[in-house]
C-alpha cells in the first residue's frame, strides 16, 4: 500500500492521547462555528424579514382589495360598528379603573364577604 498523501489529501494528525484528539476536535469545531455563525444569522434574518413582509403585504392587500369591493353602505356600517366597539372598550376600561382605584384592603374585603368571620 502506498501511504504517501496525494496533493488533494490532508495528512492525518497523530495524537498522543484521546484527550489531545478530543481537544483538537473541540477547537476545530469552535472555529468552524464562529465562521458559520454570521452566515447563518444573516440567512435567518433575511428569512424572518421575507416572512414578515409577505404576511403584512398579504393582509393589507386583501383588506384594501376587499374594501374597494364593498358597497358604501357596508363600509359605513363597518365604520360605525368599529367606533361603537372602541367607545364600549374605552367605557369598560374607565369603569374598571374606577372600580379598582376605590378598592379596600383585599384581606378586609374577603373578611366582609365571608359570614361569621372575625375581623383580621
Amino acid at each position: 500500500m502506498n501511504e504517501e498523501a496525494t496533493p488533494n489529501e490532508e495528512a492525518k494528525h497523530q495524537f498522543d492521547s484521546f484527550s489531545d484528539a478530543f481537544g483538537q476536535a473541540s477547537c476545530d469545531a469552535q472555529e468552524k462555528a464562529r465562521a458559520a455563525a454570521p452566515k447563518l444569522k444573516e440567512t435567518i434574518s433575511n428569512g424572518a424579514f421575507e416572512a414578515a413582509y409577505s404576511l403584512a403585504y398579504g393582509a393589507v392587500f386583501a383588506g384594501a382589495f376587499a374594501h374597494e369591493l364593498l358597497p358604501q353602505s357596508l363600509k359605513d356600517g363597518l365604520d360605525k360598528g368599529a367606533q361603537a366597539g372602541k367607545d364600549a372598550a374605552r367605557k369598560a376600561t374607565e369603569k374598571a379603573k374606577e372600580h379598582f382605584s376605590h378598592q379596600q384592603d383585599p384581606a378586609a374585603q374577603v373578611a366582609m364577604e365571608l359570614p361569621d368571620t372575625p375581623p383580621a
